[in-house]
């Protein structure tokens, strides 16, 4: 009984599976159709639109690292002379500080030397 069972339950399957044969030959059309509409067709001139569109992104992006390169550069460079100026500008303080002071080591010796006095009232600026 199970047999018969299973045959009934194969032909009922098989009867509803069962296509025309018009019916396969639309599907397939169909099928063909959405094929053909995924297939994108590019004319020449868009494919060139395309090309010239990524070789001016490539280039561009070229553009930018070669850019940052050279200011990356300059930044160092502004670096080393910004270093080299204060450099120069801590020595000149320095060299400043020590003529003032061979400066006033010599009036002081002059002043003792002469045997004169040293007074702020006595003494007047003539840088002006």
């Amino acid at each position: 009984m199970d047999v018969l069972a299973q045959d009934g339950l194969a032909r009922k399957q098989s009867s509803t599976n069962t296509y025309s044969r018009k019916t396969y030959q639309r599907s397939i059309r169909h099928d063909e159709q959405i094929e053909a509409q995924k297939s994108l067709h590019l004319s020449g001139f868009e494919k060139l639109l395309m090309v010239v569109g990524v070789v001016l992104v490539v280039a561009t992006m070229i553009s930018i690292i070669t850019i940052k390169n050279s200011l990356n550069a300059s930044e160092r460079s502004l670096q080393t002379l910004s270093t080299q100026s204060s450099k120069f500008r801590n020595q000149n303080q320095s060299l400043t500080q020590e003529l003032d002071g061979i400066e006033n080591n010599a009036i002081n010796r002059i002043v003792k030397k002469d045997k004169l006095s040293l007074s702020d009232t006595n003494v007047r600026d003539v840088t002006r």
